[in-house]
């Protein structure tokens, strides 16, 4: 039987949710082995204190206060998370926002041996990143172009200002990130995985193949479909179906 390599703590308020995950990992990911449970706030953050894990599997809707309350109280957090949450959406767009990993209740063995993996490489790999205090600072100040965003490479991640991100290009499967300073970033998602968290900050998909930042339009021309004039010099197509949406989404400013 292989033997545990990670100490983790499961935290969420509902006794029958830490118990079917406790069974979960045992029967799936014996590389874990859970070392604290607890069904508060407070309760986790004197466990974590004191247990020192190296992983926690944390809720994020509980009667005690929000995950997100629990990291908070964190300055520099020395362990991955993964969060395991019934559905909700702005949650989870500030999840992926910050490049994290979530599991949907009810938990499936697939995605959770899939996490814990990552997981596991991660922590090896010393890939401590600030993505718990980028997604904390991010949920702090909704909406603000100033917020980062955690981008998934092939080399890892890397942290972006949402105002210097101009425009996103479809290549492939993959997105080509294009930001004012001239430089490009491929990412290992795809653009739809963007356009869903991009569309509160103004952002809108012109094109299959297109996002765009309204912050970063010079100008719009009315040739075909419409071609829009980007800061960055470029010249982005309008597809002719999202034309009507489009100017709608224009009158919003």
């Amino acid at each position: 039987m292989m033997k545990p390599i990670l100490t983790a703590v499961i935290v969420d308020d509902e006794y029958n949710a830490i118990e079917a995950l406790d069974k979960s990992l045992s029967q799936y990911c014996p590389q874990v082995n859970i070392v604290g449970k607890a069904q508060s706030v407070d309760e986790a953050y004197q466990l974590i204190l004191q247990l020192q894990p190296n992983l926690v599997f944390l809720d994020i809707q509980m009667s005690t206060g929000s995950g997100f309350d629990l990291l908070a109280r964190f300055s520099q957090p020395e362990f991955k998370v993964i969060f395991v949450t019934a559905f909700d959406f702005y949650a989870l767009n500030a999840i992926k926002f910050s490049a994290l990993d979530y599991l949907l209740k009810p938990v499936a063995s697939t995605d959770l041996k899939e996490a814990v993996a990552k997981a596991i490489f991660q922590i090896k790999e010393k890939q401590l990143t600030d993505d718990l205090k980028n997604l904390i600072r991010n949920l702090q100040n909704p909406r603000s172009r100033k917020n980062k965003i955690n981008i998934s490479t092939q080399k890892g991640i890397e942290l972006v200002e949402i105002d210097d991100l101009i425009r996103c290009e479809a290549v492939n499967g993959f997105t080509i990130m294009h930001l004012n300073t001239k430089n490009e970033i491929v990412s290992s998602k795809d653009l739809k995985f963007y356009q869903e968290i991009l569309e509160e900050y103004d952002f809108f998909r012109v094109h299959d193949t297109h996002l765009v930042s309204y912050h970063h339009i010079i100008r719009v021309q009315n040739i075909d479909g419409g071609i829009l004039l980007m800061s960055d010099d470029s010249q982005v197509p309008i597809a002719r179906r999202r034309k009507p949406e489009f100017n709608e989404w224009l009158k919003k400013y």
